[in-house]
């Protein structure tokens, strides 16, 4: 890997790889994998919020074979994350108007919050734990702070003040998904640096998954710079809360026996 020498240096590369909506593409498919584990198949299929109906599901053979079937999505849903911290990094470098795409993340997750409730609690309103794009906003106004001061106690104090926001609202990989967005801003000119601080965090953040968010980084790894042939800025803000409101009622209509 080449060390970058600009912050817009690696836009510019025209080495192959994935594009950034290729990137975009594939972390999609994997929160999809994921929410299909966690609604559906854990929500709906083994209905996991009641325990006793859970436990003798589970002890049927078809049951069984769902858990394992919930359990591999989860794992695969877990490159997820990493892919669109990455993502949201390169974005605020190379986007013309900051401030308009932080409103555009935090009106998606305003948006997004009543259907990952439903999806995720089963509930209209749930207040104590928010959906992920809360700590993209969150990372994009950390590192808003990095970019417009050089000076390093300003850049730790935004850094520190923005996993202890996350860690009061409760988003969705709060501390640990803060401090992946930061760092893939704040080693975003050398890849060696950036590869190895987010291997460390994101197997942190997946411990229980045997650490396989730290995978995510081998898609990340092939970047070549380009944004891609298609304008999908906007698929990710469509697809987040539509995706979250069929699977709640996929999973509402097993729960149902529909």
């Amino acid at each position: 890997m080449n060390t970058r020498t600009g912050s817009l240096s690696s836009y510019g590369s025209r080495r192959p790889g994935l594009t950034g909506n290729q990137l975009k593409v594939l972390g999609i498919v994997a929160i999809l994998i994921d929410n299909m584990g966690a609604v559906v198949i854990q929500g709906g299929i083994l209905h996991a919020a009641d325990r006793a109906v859970y436990q003798a599901v589970i002890a049927t053979p078809s049951g069984h074979i769902w858990m394992i079937a919930g359990q591999v999505c989860r794992y695969l849903g877990r490159l997820a994350f990493p892919i669109f911290a990455f993502l949201v990094a390169e974005e605020f470098v190379r986007t013309r108007d900051r401030g308009r795409y932080a409103l555009r993340m935090l009106i998606c997750a305003l948006i997004s919050e009543v259907p990952f409730d439903l999806a995720i609690y089963g509930r209209v309103f749930y207040p104590y734990y928010q959906n992920m794009l809360f700590t993209l906003l969150i990372g994009i106004m950390v590192i808003f702070v990095m970019e417009y001061t050089r000076k390093l106690g300003i850049q730790l104090a935004a850094l520190a003040g923005g996993c202890a926001l996350s860690w009061i609202l409760q988003t969705d990989y709060n501390v640990i998904g803060v401090l992946l967005i930061a760092s893939m801003y704040w080693f975003r000119h050398n890849d060696i640096a950036q590869l190895a601080v987010g291997v460390v965090l994101c197997a942190a953040e997946s411990v229980s998954y045997y650490c396989v968010s730290a995978l995510a980084y081998v898609p990340i790894v092939l970047y070549n710079g380009r944004r891609g042939a298609f304008q999908l800025k906007y698929l990710f803000y469509v697809f987040y809360p539509v995706h979250l409101l069929v699977l709640y009622g996929l999973a509402h209509g097993l729960q149902k026996g529909v």
